[in-house]
């Protein structure tokens, strides 16, 4: 199965999201509870987009696991910051924005893995709209 340039665009782009989310505590000095719920949260979501990256590359979709978990780890990277209560702006800005690549792209390439698992014939090989 071939799949889409937008699908695997979607894949880095959560990967990216995590690093994001990583970064952000550790350089904007953010307090011990923070850095370590971010950053692990960070890292444990990398993992689920990650896998998702390599199933897309190997077999040409992504998992339906995969994409959920990274999903539910981008939703609590969007809310995370809001728990605690010394947050400043730029680090609540930055992970929830982290969190948002994270959950968005890694949802849409759960939805992928379903169409793949449907049987979706009527999907072009690309996202041009051209067959």
């Amino acid at each position: 199965m071939q799949t889409s340039r937008f699908t695997t665009a979607s894949a880095a782009v959560a990967l990216l999201g995590c690093l994001v989310a990583f970064v952000a505590p550790l350089a904007l000095g953010a307090s011990p509870g923070i850095r370590g719920s971010v950053t692990l949260s960070a890292v444990v979501g990398a993992v689920f987009a990650g896998k998702n990256a390599q199933t897309i590359r190997d077999r040409g979709r992504p998992r339906f696991a995969a994409g959920v978990m990274a999903t539910v780890l981008g939703a609590w990277l969007i809310v995370a910051p809001l728990q605690y209560e010394a947050v400043g702006p730029a680090l609540t800005a930055t992970t929830q924005f982290g969190g948002m690549c994270l959950a968005a792209f890694s949802a849409y390439t759960a939805l992928v893995a379903i169409e793949g698992y449907l049987g979706d014939t009527d999907a072009p090989g690309d996202d041009t709209g051209y067959a």
